[in-house]
């Protein structure tokens, strides 16, 4: 049986000896969180978990799933960073998971780097090994006074928009109404992430959206989204073709 303690313990001393103190400052300076930034650069932390599961390949999930919990509970961002790659790590199990795991951590989120994590490793795959009856979470959380579970509702979108088969366009549109007049950059800059990627499966939507609601829309959103429409980059710019 996993001494869960003793493995939680055991990566802390990986992140310790993979502290990077120049990379931590920049971080702290884009990631604005109230938890520990120790500064461990994401190829270190990637293979942390990908030491770890290899040496772990019988321990059964729920025992993985409470060393995941550990994690999500700690103090740190990269002990959060770890979870979100043990999840990562096992995608057939996430439709297992249940809505109180996402509620609960969602709550514990509050940055776009952990928020956008969960939604893109494992909410978003969540909604969609089981659309009919999941798809109702997303419009509950952009309803949320909480910021980082607004975000989570409209980023959650993303992984569900690049295939045809699982793209949502009238629900994403949906959100993004919900929160169009917002002018807080962690949701202009995920409204601008969840339009651009739309526009992989619904173009013609997309373009017909901006054109209806460019004056509600954040200028930011209707900027980088029309580049994508142009260029295919968010920034307007051709490569190679200097500025």
């Amino acid at each position: 049986m996993l001494d869960i303690h003793a493995e939680h313990q055991s990566l802390l001393r990986q992140l310790h000896e993979n502290i990077d103190l120049k990379y931590q400052a920049g971080l702290q300076m884009v990631v604005k969180t109230g938890l520990t930034v120790y500064g461990v650069r994401t190829p270190n932390l990637r293979k942390i978990v990908r030491t770890w599961v290899g040496l772990h390949r019988q321990t059964p999930w729920p025992e993985i799933l409470g060393l995941i919990e550990i994690l999500w509970c700690g103090p740190s961002q990269e002990e959060r960073g770890l979870a979100l790659l043990l999840l990562e790590s096992n995608p057939r199990r996430i439709p297992e998971l249940q809505w109180d795991h996402f509620n609960r951590w969602r709550l514990m989120s509050d940055n776009w780097g952990i928020t956008d994590g969960l939604g893109c490793i494992a909410f978003g795959p969540w909604i969609k090994a089981d659309m009919p009856t999941r798809l109702e979470r997303l419009m509950f959380l952009i309803h949320e006074a909480d910021l980082w579970s607004r975000r989570l509702a409209l980023v959650a979108t993303v992984p569900l928009n690049r295939a045809e088969a699982s793209a949502i366009p009238d629900l994403t549109l949906q959100l993004v109404d919900k929160v169009k007049h917002e002018r807080d950059p962690m949701i202009t800059k995920a409204v601008s992430w969840v339009l651009r990627e739309l526009t992989k499966t619904h173009k013609p939507r997309v373009i017909d959206y901006l054109e209806k609601n460019r004056r509600l829309l954040a200028p930011l959103a209707v900027r980088e989204t029309e580049n994508k429409l142009r260029t295919g980059l968010k920034s307007g710019k051709t490569k190679g073709v200097e500025s």
